[in-house]
């Protein structure tokens, strides 16, 4: 039986890969379906490489030099920091569950007590909606924050503004699993 179903996921994969043109760099993942879930593979360019989370099920691709930690917080949720200390580059994934389709404004005062919101952007993030904009931070002054809600929890990406373009190739990688 897996047998089986490795190779229906190698051949559909294969059929995938020849009808796909590359756009991106790193929009140059291969979707493979299997019943219940879907199987997706990610390209990963020289110099990158792939975080899975299965709990909260996503994937990215970020830099090799970034080293990933993971803190799990109350009430299901998680903190993951992706950073190069040398380079002074990173960024924080916050998740938390949440229910609503949109983030409220009680919601975006307790995770932003500045209340800072500026250049607020419409955006997709894989297949959830969401919102990118800028806010200051006291501990890190001005943030790039790319906000989305998929599958029942808010993700809440965090970046130094310098780091704006930086953060925007490593969301596009973004993949719910």
């Amino acid at each position: 039986m897996r047998i089986g179903l490795f190779v229906i996921v190698v051949a559909l994969t294969f059929y995938f890969l020849q009808d796909k043109q590359a756009e991106t760099a790193f929009d140059t993942s291969a979707v493979a379906t299997t019943a219940p879930e879907t199987v997706q593979t990610h390209v990963i360019p020289d110099g990158w490489r792939e975080y899975r989370n299965s709990t909260y099920r996503f994937s990215l691709l970020h830099p090799q030099a970034l080293e990933v930690k993971e803190y799990p917080e109350e009430g299901n949720a998680m903190t993951i920091t992706f950073q190069d200390i040398k380079k002074k580059e990173g960024f924080q994934l916050f998740i938390v569950p949440y229910q609503e389709p949109q983030v409220s404004e009680e919601r975006f005062k307790k995770d932003i007590p500045s209340g800072v919101r500026i250049d607020l952007t419409n955006i997709t993030v894989d297949s959830a909606t969401g919102a990118a904009f800028y806010s200051s931070n006291v501990a890190l002054g001005e943030t790039r924050e790319v906000w989305f809600i998929h599958g029942g929890y808010l993700y809440e990406v965090t970046t130094l503004k310098l780091l704006d373009a930086w953060m925007d190739e490593i969301i596009q990688t973004w993949k719910f699993l």
